[in-house]
């Protein structure tokens, strides 16, 4: 394709994932030459370091890549305004991580929240003040944080409002500011059928099975597009006035997590594919890092052993008989594992809640769910003595008796269990990474000087998002962002 006689350098991702775990900057120069790469051809014209000349196959005004919940929201309001929009996906689907999760959406912001839940509504105010005391030194932080749990609530809103979604009405549960997939836990599918559908529907299109290999940049260092690796490896260049990161976080990139979260960097992943591919990309591009750490909490292996604790009777016990958390605060049970010295636990409930609506969540289990018929049934499968067992049950039975948890302040679904008993055994995962590439209030990806990089834009876990919501939040916050810059 001829593309204005400009001059394009595609930025090496790969030395950039390597140099940044080591602590250094990368990037491409005007000039032709890379910090740390090859030099430009003998005629002056820019090559991909490493590779071959650039050669675009397909122009775009929009790039999206990454095709999870960030990315897709991202694409919407661009295509629906008439620009261009491709996404490109490593998978052979949409959804991302968010496809396969519990699908709990936290969020305090929306009309919705106001309407159904409205003692749970938060206003901007109310925001900031909550989350102040985790920005002390960092007021840019707070405000990007209010803004993305603003964002958010618009999310919850278009699907309801503007495109007919009903979440699962409200049930019983500590988290009442949480919107579930009208199906339960473990369907988020259903969401992403509606998004695909409306972003279809808007004219944008989607390049699966192709993997990001870098960004490129025309002769005045502006961002013209990315780089792939097709399925059958071959190279493919895309031309574009705009390219969005929406690749993920780095959490099964081992080196990264010795790195910036040492401290879960012992435990495995249940996440594959987050090397920081996208991230690192970025910073090739001149991009720089922010808020790497580790992340708040960790995962079980089997959302079952934890989520159902959300909406019914459910007993956490660690190899020594113990509880060692309350179990309606789901997310304390791996890292509360973990803190009691241990490295797995048993998750134990009845047929209240295998029998329950929420069916997907202990199917992705699989045959990790174990019955037993009688408390002797349950001590033999597990390993565990009969008298600890027993133990454990009877002091459960106590709590549910008087209704009191003393140890862990437990208070609802103080339900005693019935045989047949379901469990499974459980150990500690990490499942999301904390941190990405800096970004401003518009999405933009920021230099080391804090300006924004010309064409280039970050979503979701690349740009240091946690959960669904302030990720689905930011998607559509740049695809206004996009419409506006690009008009």
């Amino acid at each position: 394709m001829n593309v204005n006689r400009r001059q394009f350098c595609a930025l090496g991702t790969a030395s950039a994932l390597a140099a940044i775990a080591g602590g250094m900057s990368v990037g491409c120069s005007s000039t032709g030459a890379s910090k740390g790469g090859d030099a430009a051809s003998e005629d002056g014209s820019m090559r991909a370091i490493g590779d071959a000349d650039v050669s675009f196959s397909q122009e775009v005004d929009v790039l999206i890549v990454g095709a999870g919940i960030s990315g897709m929201l991202a694409a919407v309001d661009p295509a629906a305004d008439g620009l261009d929009v491709l996404i490109v996906e490593q998978n052979s689907t949409y959804g991302g991580d968010a496809m396969y999760s519990a699908a709990c959406q936290m969020c305090t912001t929306a009309k919705l929240t106001k309407e159904e839940r409205p003692d749970k509504y938060m206003d901007p105010d109310q925001i900031r003040e909550k989350f102040a005391p985790y920005y002390e030194d960092d007021e840019a932080g707070l405000e990007r944080t209010v803004i993305l749990q603003t964002w958010g609530g618009k999310f919850i809103d278009r699907m309801h409002f503007d495109w007919g979604y009903e979440f699962q009405e409200l049930r019983e549960s500590p988290y009442h500011q949480a919107f579930f997939p009208k199906n339960g836990l473990c369907t988020m599918m259903d969401e992403f059928e509606l998004i695909d559908e409306k972003l279809v529907q808007a004219g944008a299109s989607y390049l699966f099975e192709t993997t990001l290999k870098t960004l490129i940049v025309d002769d005045s260092g502006s961002i013209a597009g990315a780089r792939f690796s097709a399925k059958d490896g071959s190279t493919v260049d895309i031309l574009a006035r705009a390219v969005v990161l929406a690749t993920g976080g780095y959490v099964s990139n081992q080196e990264w997590m010795v790195k910036y979260a040492s401290e879960w960097a012992f435990v495995g992943t249940i996440v594959a594919g987050r090397t920081g591919d996208g991230i690192a990309a970025g910073v090739a591009a001149g991009g720089t890092l922010s808020g790497m750490k580790a992340s708040g909490n960790l995962n079980p292996r089997y959302e079952a052993g934890h989520m159902l604790g959300t909406f019914y009777p459910i007993i956490g016990l660690l190899p020594n008989g113990k509880r060692f958390y309350c179990e309606t605060a789901v997310h304390d049970a791996a890292t509360g594992c973990l803190a009691a010295g241990f490295n797995e636990w048993y998750s134990i409930w009845d047929g209240t809640a295998q029998n329950g609506i929420d069916q997907e969540v202990i199917a992705h289990a699989g045959n990790a769910v174990q019955t037993a018929g009688s408390l002797e049934e349950l001590a033999e499968k597990t390993g565990l003595a009969f008298e600890t067992v027993k133990a454990a049950f009877d002091n459960y039975d106590a709590m549910c008796d008087s209704q009191e948890d003393p140890e862990f302040g437990r208070t609802l679904f103080l339900q005693k269990l019935v045989a047949p008993y379901y469990f499974l055994r459980n150990v500690p995962v990490r499942y999301k990474s904390c941190g990405g590439l800096a970004v401003s209030d518009r999405m933009e990806v920021l230099d080391a000087e804090g300006n924004p990089i010309p064409g280039l834009y970050a979503a979701g876990c690349a740009a240091g998002t946690e959960d669904i919501v302030p990720a689905a939040g930011s998607g559509l916050l740049l695809g206004s962002v996009l419409v506006e810059d690009l008009a």
